[in-house]
Order: C-alpha cells, then structure tokens, then sequence
C-alpha cells in the first residue's frame, strides 16, 4: 500500500469537532479546549476570563458565584443553587467519563464512554443556562408584584402578570428537575463501565444530581403555592411526584 506523508483539512470545519477529535485521539489525560493557545488567545483578545485558576487555587473560580449566592438579594437563589448542583454533577461525571476512557482497563467500554462524555457536556451546558434562567423568571415574579393596583383593572392585570409569571417561575426548575433526574439516570448507567478509581467521583457526582434534583422540585412547590389554577398546579404536582419516583423516594399523596 501507499504510505501517506501529510493530510490536509480542505473546506470549513467545526472548531469543536477539532477539538473532540484531538480529545479521542490523542487521549491526552485532562485535555480541555481551554488548554488551546487559539482558544485563551481569542479569549484574552475579546476581554474573557481565562477559565483557568489563579496561583492554582480553585476557589478563585468558584467565589464569584459565591459571593452571588451570599448576597442579599432574592436572586441567585435556590433555583439558581439546584441548577448549579446538576451543572456540577455533569461536569463531574465528564471527568470520570474522560478519565475513565483513557484506561487501558476500560478499553471495551470506549464507545460508550465516549457516547456519556458527549451526554455530560450537553447537560452542563444547558443547566448552566438555567443558573440564569431561574434568576430571571424569579425576577418576573417579583416586578409583577410590584404593578400598580390602584383600581380595579389595575388590580386584575397585576394578578395575571403574577399568576403568568409564577407559572414560568414554576416551569423553569421543573425542567431543571426533569435533566437533573435523567442525569441521576445516567450517571448511574455508568457505575459497572468506570475504572474502579473513580467510582467515588461518580457517586459525588450521583449526590449532586440527586440533590440539584431535589433543590428545583422544592422551588417548583414554592412556587405552585401561589397559583389559582387548580388544574395546572394538580398537573405539574403529578409531573413533581413521577420525578420523585424516579429518584427513589416514596410515592407521596397529590393535592390540588
């Protein structure tokens, strides 16, 4: 046969797919796009953070959310915090699918880990857009609340915009309860195909599935308190309770 001695990229090509590709088959141990020169090069020129930790220390990442969380306004709050949880959860279960599927001991599991890390970014991504998400529909509670009702169609127009956007206050973390339990899911579809070292990961990462899970089904409740639609709150209580199933609690009685 013919020996090649060079290749070359022809046409227009997704940058992610580059860097997935050079992910699988490099198998580099904890390769991340943000390692690419082009990558913190285009970020440092459009004025982004670099994802990367000051002097080595994580909780220079991790305290600006923190310090969000820990001021005192209503927003970031427990929406914000369960969406977060099931973004961390995915991104742990990444790294153990990304690890997991460099061992020579998981040779026979590659597609399917392959097939998990793709599922992981997916669910981190979208879960942290719901971070802002629930902020903000919280947000549109709170200015409904703050309408005029000087008289009587004042007073009917304000509690439909807050029975509008407590309805979407409430929509919001049930579909953060709806990934973060298919998460829990998956995450433990993994358990017999990761190496054995990171196993413990894996349940870290099943423990904030579950509790981001749990977190988005207790503002889902918060939320339905406040409805007049009877039928609504009794539909979205049963779609709550098949999620609790799911997780392994124990079937609970549905009012309206």
């Amino acid at each position: 046969g013919v020996k090649p001695v060079g290749s070359e990229i022809v046409g227009l090509l997704p940058k992610k797919a580059i860097e997935m590709a050079a992910d699988f088959f490099l198998q580099l141990e904890n390769f991340s796009p943000a390692q690419v020169f082009e990558n913190k090069l285009a970020d440092a020129l459009s004025g982004a953070p670099l994802m990367t930790a000051k002097d080595g220390k994580l909780v220079g990442l991790a305290r600006p959310f923190l310090e969000a969380v820990a001021a005192p306004t209503a927003t970031p709050g427990g929406g914000s915090v369960s969406a977060f949880a099931g973004a961390l959860a995915a991104s742990l279960g990444h790294m153990v699918a990304g690890l997991s599927r460099k061992k020579k001991s998981q040779a026979a599991h590659v597609d399917q880990l392959s097939a998990a890390l793709d599922d992981m970014r997916r669910t981190a991504e979208k879960l942290a857009e719901e971070i802002d998400r629930d902020a903000e529909s919280y947000n549109a509670v709170m200015a409904a609340f703050k309408l005029p009702q000087g008289n009587a169609e004042e007073a009917r127009l304000r509690e439909e915009a807050i029975q509008k956007a407590t309805k979407e206050a409430a929509e919001v973390p049930l579909q953060v309860a709806e990934r973060t339990v298919a998460l829990f899911e998956r995450l433990g579809q993994l358990d017999g195909i990761v190496a054995a070292s990171m196993r413990s990961d894996l349940q870290v990462a099943r423990l904030m599935a579950s509790a981001g899970a749990r977190g988005a089904l207790a503002n889902v409740e918060s939320n339905l308190d406040g409805l007049t639609d009877a039928a609504y709150v009794k539909s979205m209580r049963a779609k709550a309770a098949a999620l609790r199933e799911r997780l392994g609690d124990a079937p609970r009685a549905i009012s309206a």
